[in-house]
């Protein structure tokens, strides 16, 4: 999981990423729109242009003043609506597709730390095959919906390495749940500490955590 809460996985140490386009994208398409429809709309005019000058059997190039081609620009935008939607949404899958490359690579470059941190737990099969490293918050909702997910996926694969990544970034609390369960990790204990937390009802505060420590 990264901040949102879903594990990485790695197969033979190797990880794939899920890249969900933000919402910052559609800004950026927004602003870069006018540029699109600029350039398709002058495609069309000098397609369209070159078509007036064969009917027309003229052999000097035909002049158009500027209001009359963004009139024309604009009338066939209102006429094709459409094309609006396919640039953002071409856009979009472009951005994603650059930024899920970006991710692979920054993940590659940091794969000993990811995978191969002496500082962070480890749980399952320690010699497996099969790595899953999942970054985690323990107040947070989606990754407290992952939980069992990751007992039901350990006892399924006995090669299954899990690496367990603490990311407490909602707060005090979650810092402070993490760094118990990094002090149960060296007492050997992490695992079992780990899951306990993830029982706990409501807010993961120092209170609870002091409870389910004793």
């Amino acid at each position: 999981m990264a901040s949102s809460g879903r594990p990485r996985c790695d197969r033979e140490e190797k990880m794939s990423n899920d890249s969900v386009p933000p919402r910052r994208w559609k800004l950026v398409g927004w602003v870069l729109l006018p540029l699109v429809l600029l350039i398709a709309g002058g495609t069309w005019f000098a397609s369209e242009r070159d078509a007036l000058q064969l009917r027309g059997g003229l052999n000097d190039r035909i002049g158009i003043p500027q209001h009359e081609f963004e009139q024309r620009v604009r009338s066939y935008i209102l006429e094709h609506p459409e094309i609006i939607a396919e640039a953002i949404n071409r856009l979009e899958a472009r951005r994603g597709e650059q930024a899920a490359n970006e991710a692979q690579a920054a993940l590659k470059a940091h794969a000993d730390e990811v995978f191969h941190d002496p500082s962070s737990p480890v749980g399952g099969n320690p010699d497996g095959n099969a790595t899953v490293a999942e970054f985690f918050d323990y107040n947070c909702p989606y990754c407290r919906m992952m939980a069992p997910l990751m007992e039901q996926a350990e006892s399924a694969d006995p090669q299954l390495r899990i690496v367990y990544k603490e990311f407490p970034v909602l707060g005090p609390n979650s810092v402070f749940a993490a760094k118990a369960a990094l002090a149960a990790n060296k007492q050997g204990k992490y695992v079992a500490f780990h899951r306990a937390l993830y029982r706990v009802r409501g807010q993961v505060d120092e209170s609870k955590v002091i409870e389910t420590g004793e």
